[in-house]
């Protein structure tokens, strides 16, 4: 069974995901079976995790975004 499977026998949504930092709940447009997802307009911060690892959502990622870009201004 494929995970895209498998996430319909849970009742999630394709590519719902929780994420590893706050828990909320977000899809994975690449999961899902779109083109790209969401993330791939943001700027490059962390590399792309593997599959079956946590994503972060767009709240979090966004944050983590900010926090490098005010590191990298500091050095």
């Amino acid at each position: 069974m494929t995970d895209r499977e498998k996430s319909v026998v849970a009742g999630r949504r394709p590519g719902e995901r929780a994420c590893p930092r706050c828990g909320a709940v977000f899809v994975c447009g690449n999961e899902a079976g779109a083109q790209s997802c969401w993330c791939a307009e943001l700027p490059p911060a962390l590399p792309i995790p593997g599959a079956g690892s946590g994503c972060y959502c767009p709240a979090c990622l966004r944050e983590i975004i900010a926090q490098q870009d005010q590191a990298g201004r500091k050095s």
